[in-house]
């Protein structure tokens, strides 16, 4: 289990998978990425994901300091850093152009783990994203992300659940030999805000502090030797429909160190539309 770690690596183990996992590290494949950059860099992406739940925490950037790359300054809040994990359903997620074929895309869970880069940074004059990892349900999602982009390097988990009970969601990663990261958490809607004063120093007023981790326009992903993957991202959501969450469980050894003495600030949007486009690498 890992924040960083790239390298592929199959749940079940068989001469095929074994094959797959080979070639999906090669230096082959990256080097025909670099080259062909097409053609994710060229195809706008949209899902209507649904259940968005995000969780949130300032955390002491000497506990994240060592997954972030040289060259990225993070928005510091004193010796504090916004940490955020997502979990949804993507709804039909494929090439916007071609969304009248949606019953043919695939719904995939998803999971992304992120970090909030400081736009005093010339390079990042909007807002924009770290990603550190990424986790989805679909074996056919996860080798095709990894195949025809360098935005994500996807990690397929042996078990993952984003599940309704009640009026409760359960949210479940199981690595296995994967190198996804683990998470469970248990949580449900409550009638009001409850902010961590961590986050007081980010906004004091709510909408200003769902904006500040919500809405990105921009998402970054380290390759090697400097350079970095960058593409660009949208979100569209009635602000009147999210929720604040209440915690009933929660437990992570990928961030049982990072986040142990933190307080979580969790909330929900039931409905995004999300777009994703124009990918390029630069360095930095």
């Amino acid at each position: 289990m890992s924040l960083i770690e790239k390298e592929f690596r199959a749940v079940k183990l068989n001469k095929f998978t074994l094959s797959i996992e080979n070639f999906l590290n090669s230096l082959f494949l990256r080097k025909t990425k670099f080259i062909l950059t097409k053609p994710f860099s060229a195809i706008k992406l949209k899902s209507e994901i649904s259940h968005v739940v995000y969780l949130n925490w300032m955390v002491p950037l000497a506990k994240i300091q060592q997954f972030v790359p040289s060259g990225i300054a993070l928005d510091l809040i004193g010796d504090h850093v916004l940490f955020s994990v997502l979990t949804y359903r993507h709804g039909h997620f494929g090439p916007a152009k071609l969304y009248h074929l949606k019953s043919l895309y695939g719904s995939p869970l998803q999971s992304n783990w992120r970090l909030y880069i400081s736009q005093t940074q010339k390079q990042f004059k909007v807002p924009t994203v770290l990603f550190l990892a990424n986790v989805m349900s679909s074996q056919i999602y996860c080798i095709g992300s990894r195949l025809f982009s360098s935005m994500m390097y996807t990690h397929q988990p042996l078990a993952f659940q984003h599940n309704h009970i009640g009026v409760q969601t359960h949210t479940k990663i199981i690595p296995g030999r994967s190198n996804a990261p683990d998470l469970e958490v248990v949580c449900h809607p409550c009638d009001h805000w409850n902010i961590p004063s961590q986050f007081l120093h980010l906004s004091k007023d709510i909408n200003q502090l769902l904006n500040k981790i919500i809405i990105q326009d921009q998402a970054l992903t380290p390759l090697d030797n400097g350079l970095f993957r960058q593409a660009n991202i949208a979100l569209k959501f009635d602000p009147k429909d999210i929720r604040p969450l209440k915690i009933d469980f929660f437990k992570s050894e990928t961030l049982a160190d990072i986040v142990q003495h933190e307080k979580c600030f969790a909330f929900e949007i039931p409905a995004v539309s999300f777009f994703m486009n124009h990918e390029k690498t630069i360095k930095l």
